[in-house]
């Protein structure tokens, strides 16, 4: 008897899950790679921002803040609209990142790979992305590599692979329990 073949059924379910995911994992990495190319202008939200929302507006709703990033300064007061950019735009990173990372995260775990060394190579695999979209950057005219950036989609494909890591966990918890209600 071949003990791989146990379930036929949930081997090919587990195929297909694995091919979706190498799909999604893929598509997703083009997509940083499009967006990583395309120009500042065309990524803006500022015109929208300044169509819907009058300055007065936009600064009431915002916190008072005030902080440098990569050599510019940011001020609610004085450039509200940019504020909301940079911060639209740092969470889109973290989003994005975080997305990868869990795409890896899931990939592996469907090897068998256990969840430390997945989230390890998930990791990697998100330094290396965030690091050629960073280098991939300074070919692209209107836009500026910054290696702070890697940083924040670090702790963004963090985040994703902790919270991914800790729905599993609390998933195969709940197991036992819905077998003694259903």
């Amino acid at each position: 008897m071949n003990r791989g073949f146990r379930n036929p059924g949930k081997q090919a379910r587990s195929g297909r899950l694995k091919a979706l995911l190498w799909g999604c994992l893929l598509s997703w990495i083009v997509i940083i790679f499009v967006l990583s190319n395309q120009s500042y202008q065309t990524q803006s939200i500022k015109p929208a921002l300044e169509r819907k929302f009058d300055a007065e507006t936009v600064t009431k709703i915002l916190p008072p803040m005030s902080f440098h990033y990569n050599g510019q300064f940011f001020m609610t007061k004085f450039n509200p609209y940019d504020l909301v950019e940079f911060l639209f735009r740092k969470a889109a990173h973290l989003f994005i990142y975080a997305v990868l990372a869990a795409i890896a995260w899931l990939l592996l775990r469907q090897y068998r790979v256990n969840s430390g060394l997945s989230a390890f190579i998930a990791l990697s695999l998100t330094a290396l992305i965030a690091c050629l979209d960073e280098y991939n950057q300074q070919f692209s005219l209107s836009r500026t590599p910054n290696p702070e950036d890697v940083l924040i989609d670090m702790i963004g494909g963090s985040l994703g692979v902790v919270v991914l890591y800790m729905i599993s966990k609390a998933i195969r918890r709940s197991k036992p329990l819905l077998r003694l209600i259903s």
